[in-house]
């Protein structure tokens, strides 16, 4: 008998589609979708304004994250030790603690931020890995976002190398490591509808 499944994590690269398939797993199974919303969930748990949240996500750049110690409620900055410094590393912490918290609240999607390492102490987790040829994900960036080619191809080269880097740097393994992942999809060899067709089949299978 397979494991019982009750979250779907999804990695993916720029322009692959996994918000789209997080859409269409969350509608076609009725379950909370979480991918820009585990922002929102940080902002209300901590008081940091979303926005500064967003210039932070996923990234390994020189933002200067201790900085967001002064957009902590006086409470909360009172409740830190006074040498504690809020780096990126206390943002990846609140990030895991907030992927854990709505995974314990029921069935869900998660769409990024390291969701399937967060949540690796568990074993009704299904992670999957969406992946697509750079010219196809091009395309499909100025298509559906109205993006010029130059614009299109800047933008996946900067997150791809963001993400991995990520990656790597919060787990120690390869952002497209197949050992990490139940399943990998190449987008561009079957459409999202199938792909979700399929994880729907899986996670009902598994059940």
């Amino acid at each position: 008998m397979g494991k019982r499944i009750h979250v779907i994590t999804i990695s993916r690269q720029y322009g692959a589609g996994g918000a789209q398939l997080g859409s269409l797993l969350s509608e076609r199974l009725g379950i909370p979708l979480y991918n820009h919303q585990i922002l929102s969930e940080m902002s209300r748990g901590t008081g940091i304004r979303e926005n500064i949240l967003r210039a932070a996500d996923e990234r390994m750049d020189n933002f200067q994250s201790n900085r967001l110690m002064e957009f902590l409620p006086r409470e909360e900055r009172g409740a830190l030790e006074a040498d504690t410094v809020f780096d990126r590393k206390t943002l990846y912490t609140i990030q895991e603690n907030t992927i854990r918290g709505l995974a314990e609240k029921g069935p869900c999607v998660f769409v990024g931020r390291l969701a399937d390492h967060a949540l690796r102490q568990r074993d009704d987790v299904f992670a999957v890995f969406l992946y697509a040829p750079k010219d196809w994900r091009v395309l499909r960036l100025m298509r559906q976002e109205g993006m010029s080619r130059d614009e299109a191809v800047r933008r996946m080269r900067r997150i791809d190398r963001e993400r991995r880097s990520y990656c790597k740097y919060y787990t120690g393994r390869e952002w497209d490591d197949c050992s990490r992942y139940d399943l990998m999809f190449n987008s561009s060899s079957l459409k999202l509808e199938t792909i979700a067709d399929i994880l729907c089949r899986e996670v009902t299978a598994e059940s």
